[in-house]
């Protein structure tokens, strides 16, 4: 059963975030930004990572750039793609989104991603695509079960308190890193209930939860994860 969405307190409302990342004028023409629309159930952080899921690496979910909470809110975010030593993209990278489920029925996402040359709709161009694609071959993506892993649900791990005057969801808390290898669960298209259509997100993006095969994914969390390839 979903929480109703009155129910969440304090409300919020869309965000756009932008990743405060300063471009230096070597790496400015070939910058390439990710932009993100994304409807967590209910709770999510999205990372990126240069490191493949499962390699060792100090923090191998990557940078965290946007949260939120909330399935009734569609968050949109911008990044630069963070580049080598030499100024250019690395070759992979990886987006990594955790999701818990805070009110029951299972930790689930619906998103759609878009490799862009500059750090928002409306906003100057900074640099190029330079390459980029998702692994459909496409600048754009949707979530889907064909190019997303997912973990089996996870228990809920504990959150440390939260600054005073801070929800706990925008802490800097991190939670714990487990590779996904799992292909994912559709449990409809963008429109399907309980959720309804959500804005700004295309049609065929889908709600993805857990793997099937395991007793509940009820109050647990999860990580899904796609690919990025540059040349």
């Amino acid at each position: 059963m979903k929480t109703p969405f009155s129910l969440y307190r304090p409300k919020l409302s869309s965000l756009a975030v932008l990743g405060a990342l300063v471009l230096n004028a070597t790496t400015a023409t070939s910058a390439t930004f990710i932009s993100s629309k994304v409807n967590g159930d209910d709770q999510f952080k999205i990372y990126l990572s240069t490191t493949q899921p499962g390699a060792a690496a100090v923090q191998p979910e990557g940078f965290q750039y946007a949260n939120g909470l909330g399935w009734p809110f569609t968050f949109t975010s911008t990044l630069y793609l963070p580049q080598s030593s030499s100024g250019a993209n690395f070759h992979d990278y990886w987006l990594n989104i955790w999701v818990r489920d805070e009110g029951g029925g299972g930790p689930d996402v619906l998103g759609e991603f878009t490799l862009t040359a500059a750090p928002g709709a409306g906003s100057p161009s900074y640099g190029s695509i330079a390459g980029c694609t998702f692994d459909n071959g496409s600048t754009a993506i949707v979530t889907n079960t064909t190019l997303w892993r997912v973990t089996k649900p996870l228990p809920t791990s504990a959150h440390p308190a939260a600054p005073a005057g801070y929800p706990t969801w925008l802490s800097n808390y991190r939670p714990p890193w487990v590779p996904p290898t799992l292909t994912p669960t559709s449990l409809g298209f963008n429109g399907v209930g309980p959720w309804g259509p959500r804005s700004g997100i295309s049609a065929s993006a889908q709600w993805l939860t857990t793997a099937p095969g395991y007793p509940t994914n009820n109050l647990k969390e999860a990580w899904f994860s796609t690919h990025i390839r540059c040349p």
